[in-house]
């Protein structure tokens, strides 16, 4: 492998590309040499994913994307213990109540490492089963308590007693002592328990009766934090959360003008299978004139909680829109990077993000 991409699938990579857009496989491979030695952290698997293949992409253009193998370099200028604060859902459950600021309850956890009021404590698995029998509410969410682009999330809406079996959102089922066991035995990581959030009304009539969450950017290095970049993820199909990982999730990724809120267009996929969404495929409904409802509301909460936490100089906030308003569900303190480049339609490394370092050079 070579940056995430085999010799041969660089190839076949390079060959669709020129077959796209008519530049050359020997420009393309140029492209790629220079901007590795830029060392923005651009390797093949970007420089296709971002489609800087493009011929009308001027190299100042080009030059300003980042890579993810440089999300290191990218994410030092952040306080590790400010870090720490949101790298675990259970701290940043208490952070979001001391300040008052509205985010998801959490109802129980496994093996929880501190005490949060409210917050049930199950440390075995027949505690686990016993809860989720007798006391849980459907339908649940689960996710781990430290998780990353949504990977161990999970819709649970019924459990049917007589069987003993979990009914997941996208059809799956397990029996709750698989489950049980597999999450409350001793020495497992924590796993959340919440209340699933029904969205804004506006956006269920657009995606249906399912949270899409806004990816929002500030840059936390000035005496006030400034929206830098958004954008709204949107889930489809039988997908229980709303991550996009460059289409590959099935959800779709939505440009959103920051001024307004206003959704400017939607993408099904990224690189060489780019694809523009004017519908959402389950309720067919049009995403041309969709607006994120409460939309200053929003902003104001994001920049409020990111004046709370000064140590962190980039912040990734998760906004659900809400039927009781805008919602903060965590803050990634070391986020996608591809995500907020794609949103934009522009690489990182502008010259406004670039003074977050010394000498303005990320490396």
């Amino acid at each position: 492998m070579t940056a995430g991409m085999s010799v041969g699938d660089i190839v076949r990579s390079a060959r669709r590309a020129k077959q796209q857009t008519g530049r050359s496989i020997a420009g393309q491979l140029v492209d790629i040499l220079r901007l590795r030695l830029l060392g923005h952290g651009i390797m093949p698997d970007i420089y296709y994913d971002m489609r800087l293949f493009e011929p009308g992409l001027s190299w100042r253009q080009k030059a300003e994307y980042v890579g993810s193998w440089i999300k290191p370099l990218i994410y030092r200028v952040q306080d590790p213990k400010a870090v720490a604060l949101f790298s675990d859902k259970l701290r940043a459950l208490a952070f979001f109540r001391e300040h008052a600021i509205a985010s998801p309850e959490i109802l129980a956890a496994t093996h929880p490492d501190i005490d949060i009021p409210g917050v049930v404590a199950l440390r075995s698995p027949a505690e686990l089963k016993t809860w989720l029998l007798d006391r849980a509410p459907f339908p649940l969410f689960s996710k781990p308590s430290v998780s990353y682009r949504g990977y161990g999330n999970t819709l649970i809406t019924s459990i049917t007693r007589d069987t003993g079996e979990i009914l997941y959102g996208d059809g799956r089922t397990e029996t709750i002592d698989s489950f049980a066991e597999k999450h409350g035995a001793p020495g497992k990581p924590t796993l959340i328990f919440q209340n699933v959030i029904a969205p804004h009304p506006l956006i269920a009539a657009t995606i249906g009766q399912r949270l899409a969450t806004a990816r929002v950017m500030v840059l936390n290095d000035r005496p006030e934090p400034e929206i830098f970049r958004a954008g709204l993820r949107i889930p489809a199909g039988a997908s229980m959360v709303d991550n996009f990982r460059g289409g590959a999730s099935g959800n779709m990724l939505a440009r959103l003008d920051i001024a307004t809120g206003a959704v400017v267009d939607v993408l099904s996929a990224i690189g060489l299978d780019w694809r523009a969404a004017d519908h959402h495929p389950d309720t067919g409904a049009p995403f041309a004139g969709l607006a994120m409802p409460d939309w200053q509301q929003a902003i104001d909460l994001v920049l409020r909680a990111s004046r709370l936490v000064p140590g962190l100089k980039i912040h990734n906030w998760d906004v659900a829109f809400t039927d009781t308003g805008p919602m903060l569900i965590e803050d990634n303190p070391n986020g996608d990077l591809v995500l907020v480049q794609t949103v934009a339609n522009r690489g990182l490394a502008t010259p406004r993000f670039l003074e977050l370092y010394e000498n303005r050079r990320i490396r």
